[in-house]
């Protein structure tokens, strides 16, 4: 990862996040709120990935925040959770090593283009396990807390 100032990352990650609500016609009122999802969950992977944590787990740690975020704030405005979940993981994608990856395939060095196909599948896969795990149980608790919540109306 090239090093840039932390304030280069917060505007750009913050743009690109509201850039792809707005290509996925999301509205108007959560645009801010996607960007903002998308920032912090880029942010948190900077500052992970800067401190030594590898790739994986940096991935999947701000997936789930981006997934949490996302539940709570769909919830709080009423909203479907996807507006928020996909353009708060956008910017986590390792496009970059994607392209890398078909480089090297043109290249004819396969064995540097598994290796890092390999690693963007692994990234790739951490950043959908986080979004599922979260997701999963604020659901599950969501659902009980409903339900302990009918119990105790019915009573």
């Amino acid at each position: 990862m090239i090093w840039m100032p932390m304030y280069i990352h917060v505007i750009f990650s913050y743009l690109a996040a509201v850039g792809f609500a707005v290509f996925l016609n999301s509205p108007k009122k959560t645009l801010y709120v996607a960007g903002s999802i998308g920032m912090i969950s880029w942010v948190i992977y900077v500052l992970l990935m800067r401190i030594n944590i590898d790739m994986m787990t940096s991935n999947f740690i701000a997936a789930s925040i981006a997934a949490l975020l996302s539940e709570i704030l769909a919830r709080k405005m009423k909203k479907p959770t996807i507006l928020f979940i996909v353009p708060g993981i956008i910017t986590l994608i390792p496009g970059l090593g994607l392209y890398n990856t078909m480089s090297y395939v043109v290249e004819a060095d396969f064995q540097l283009a598994f290796t890092t196909g390999a690693n963007v599948l692994l990234a790739s896969g951490a950043i959908a396990l986080g979004v599922i795990v979260i997701s999963s149980l604020f659901r599950t608790y969501y659902r009980n807390l409903r339900e302990k919540l009918h119990i105790n109306r019915t009573l």
